[in-house]
């Protein structure tokens, strides 16, 4: 088996018999209207890929993992010369993207469910699907000749690596995202310290999950990937620079894995490769060759960003263009009618007491304003709800939003916005509710109640020890349902969802730090012990967390 690393999520899996393209995101203008683009640059690939997938004597497949931009680079795919392949997609709930490839002129599509395997000509593939709202994703495991290698892409499924590992026995390799990817912090009014202080905090817990990840399935090779993207618009090129922000790049990843695994009990040593687009990796030789000619370095890369943003000064000059009061107010007007109709199929509003407020950079004075309460939107011209979120962007940026040129949640990775909540407290409903399509918001309302539904009549419990004291918890997660038994205790007081890694406060009743949800923590006393302060840490990592007599 050799992988040949592509850049971001894209891999080449060679196998005796077959191809397998993973996600290549190759396009010259990046992703999410240009404000992610490949880093480190991987552009002259094209031809590569081309050349494998031109090659006839092996079955040729290209995987897409799901329709975030950077994996589904449709403009790339729309360039291939070479069609005689055939795609593996997951067949989610929502047909989009097998919708987006219908009419694509290739040997066909193969509709993966997840956990089914398809039979390739010298080993096979099963892909592993996560699905909720918005967020839709997929991990794809190859087999072949008694080696496996593990994709996970940007998908969640800490709580379900032990089943990966119990049907398929210890991977080889594994490769997933380490860096952050959302807007929260990075689009937050915060201060520096606060800023600085919650994307330290997103990064720890996000190199911890990989690590679980790692143990779970004991591989053998770790390949950091996913990410980060870097920024070469002008309004966003200074996020390349912060010295702290939730985008790490692979050596962060590297030595905190290499302090953490030094101290493990693990059969044998875990290999971290940060990999160049180019790189080959021979699975069976365990043989690393550095294909790549340009190797980025810690001390080159602010001046490999410059030179690379360089290149498309023209490109962003010529994006701006200036707007009228009337084209402003015409802009404003459709975006209330968009969230009138959204809120039209919102079906649990009355769930959401904050105010949501919508404005453009360049009318900050005319605020559109969602009171979920009353189901009522209208203009005003500044905040007056003590409880709110507010969201200002560009109004070319939202423009393209309601022209139907990109979707709601790819309008949220472009962080060309500005984003403000009091009190800081994570909604999640109301989050839902502005990144979701209209035409899924129906089906999202239906999952969330469906879910509630399955939480509140499951009821099970666990019990989890943390700091010298046992505590009694709802076992799955309020947010999406992820088994807490698969979680993990930080700073002798927190259990930490192994889904999207929120914490929940066993000294404050189980509440989570960011949101009202809880996990209805009760202190069971254990010979007298009861909660008691230690120095904060992220230690207590062997902490036990226990299902109550629940086969797992």
């Amino acid at each position: 088996m050799l992988i040949t690393y592509l850049g971001h999520s894209g891999f080449c899996v060679e196998l005796a018999k077959s191809t397998i393209i993973m996600d290549p995101w190759l396009s010259l203008y990046g992703a999410f209207d240009s404000a992610w683009f490949q880093y480190p640059c991987n552009h002259h690939l094209k031809d590569l890929v081309e050349r494998k997938l031109q090659d006839t004597t092996k079955d040729r497949y290209i995987y897409i993992s799901h329709e975030h931009q950077d994996h589904f680079d449709l403009a790339f795919l729309n360039s291939l010369q070479t069609r005689d392949f055939k795609f593996i997609v997951p067949q989610f709930r929502r047909s989009g993207l097998f919708e987006s490839l219908a009419h694509y002129q290739c040997r066909g599509v193969i509709l993966c469910r997840s956990d089914e395997e398809v039979r390739l000509a010298d080993g096979f593939i099963k892909l592993y699907l996560y699905g909720y709202g918005f967020e839709r994703d997929s991990a794809i495991l190859v087999h072949h000749d008694g080696q496996s290698f593990l994709n996970l892409n940007d998908c969640r499924l800490y709580d379900h690596l032990q089943e990966i590992r119990k049907g398929h026995g210890d991977i080889d390799v594994v490769a997933g995202q380490f860096s952050g990817a959302s807007w929260h912090p990075t689009c937050y009014d915060y201060p520096e310290q606060v800023y600085q202080r919650i994307s330290q905090k997103k990064t720890i817990i996000k190199f911890e999950a990989i690590a679980r990840a790692i143990e779970a399935i004991n591989a053998r090779i770790f390949l950091p990937s996913s990410g980060p993207p870097c920024f070469l618009d002008p309004m966003l090129f200074h996020l390349n620079l912060e010295p702290i922000n939730v985008f790490s790049r692979p050596p962060q990843l590297i030595r905190y894995l290499q302090k953490r695994f030094n101290r493990s009990e693990r059969r044998h040593t875990l290999e971290v490769m940060e990999m160049m687009p180019g790189d080959v990796l021979d699975v069976t030789e365990c043989n690393f060759a550095y294909k790549a000619q340009e190797r980025l370095s810690e001390d080159g890369i602010e001046a490999y960003l410059r030179s690379y943003a360089a290149r498309y000064e023209v490109f962003f000059r010529d994006r701006q263009v200036g707007c009228s009061s009337q084209h402003l107010d015409d802009i404003l007007n459709r975006l209330r009618e968009a969230i009138e109709y959204k809120l039209s199929l919102f079906e649990l509003s009355h769930l959401v007491t904050t105010a949501l407020y919508l404005s453009l950079h360049e009318a900050p004075d005319k605020m559109i304003r969602v009171d979920f309460q009353s189901r009522r939107v209208e203009i005003v011209s500044g905040v007056i709800d003590p409880n709110y979120y507010s969201l200002s962007t560009p109004s070319w940026q939202m423009e393209r939003v309601l022209d139907g040129k990109m979707t709601w949640y790819n309008f949220s990775l472009t962080f060309r916005m500005r984003i403000k909540r009091e009190p800081d407290v994570y909604v999640p409903l109301l989050h839902d509710f502005l990144l979701t399509e209209a035409e899924d918001l129906k089906q999202f309302c239906s999952e969330w109640l469906e879910l509630e539904a399955k939480l509140e009549e499951n009821g099970e419990r666990i019990t989890v020890e943390a700091g010298g004291c046992l505590y009694s918890v709802s076992r799955f997660c309020p947010h999406q349902g992820a088994d807490l038994s698969e979680g993990w205790i930080e700073e002798n007081r927190y259990l930490v969802c192994p889904g999207h890694w929120w914490r929940f406060d066993l000294w404050n009743e189980g509440r989570c730090e960011a949101s009202h949800a809880t996990i209805n923590a009760v202190a069971l006393e254990q010979d007298g012990a009861k909660p008691r302060i230690q120095a904060p840490q992220v230690a207590a990592l062997r902490s036990r967390v226990r299902a109550q007599g629940v086969p797992r």
